[in-house]
């Protein structure tokens, strides 16, 4: 099989979850939040099979909250909080209009919130808002289907890893970034740029280069 063959035969990995974010500024803070919370689903297996199955937003999902003024006072007015929360969802498929779907799936979060996250009245607290959806993280960010950890993770033969820095299958060719070794998150972006700029360096250092510059 040639190098192009197999290059096109690894690209039927599949996307990760997406989210959705809510960016709320309240005027009011709630005192028992700390800095890090998570409101947790009911049924974790049937908010995965939602997301990860169904391709559909979980009906009961887990929420992580952040209210940063527990540590930065500054970043909200004095009793006022600025709230970042995440939702977990599915990546974006064909079928999915946020602008459609974030409306009502907002009051599936804050329900959520005030049900079981003992948030009580959140919505009267609200003052400004922003959002961020699955399709706006594919339009802004430009990662595959707003899937906000690279490539999906599970599975037989996948499990943690990443595809590796350097490419098996075209010569010359390197992978950074979150879908890449060693996978998602600011830390770890950093390191697989830093393992790709070295892998580069010791191959051109190793006379490997010379082949794919031509």
């Amino acid at each position: 099989m040639s190098s192009s063959k197999k290059f096109e035969k690894r690209r039927k990995y599949e996307p990760a979850c997406s989210g959705v974010v809510l960016y709320l500024g309240l005027n009011k803070k709630y005192d028992h939040l700390l800095h890090h919370n998570f409101v947790f689903s009911k049924d974790p297996h049937e908010e995965f099979d939602f997301i990860y199955r169904q391709g559909k937003p979980a009906p009961d999902p887990t929420a992580y909250v952040c209210a940063p003024s527990i540590s930065e006072p500054q970043v909200a007015p004095p009793g006022g909080e600025a709230l970042y929360i995440l939702v977990h969802t599915p990546y974006l498929r064909p079928d999915h209009d946020w602008s459609k779907m974030l409306p009502e799936y907002r009051e599936v979060i804050l329900d959520k919130l005030e049900r079981t996250g003992g948030m009580k009245g959140i919505r009267d607290r609200i003052v400004c808002e922003a959002s961020l959806t699955p399709e706006g993280i594919h339009k802004r960010y430009r990662v595959l289907n707003g899937a906000i950890y690279g490539l999906a993770s599970h599975g037989k033969y996948l499990g943690a890893f990443k595809p590796a820095n350097r490419s098996k299958d075209l010569k010359g060719l390197y992978l950074a970034g979150g879908a890449a070794h060693p996978g998602p998150g600011m830390p770890m972006v950093l390191m697989s740029g830093w393992i790709a700029g070295d892998t580069v360096d010791n191959d051109h250092q190793a006379g490997q280069l010379a082949g794919a510059a031509k």
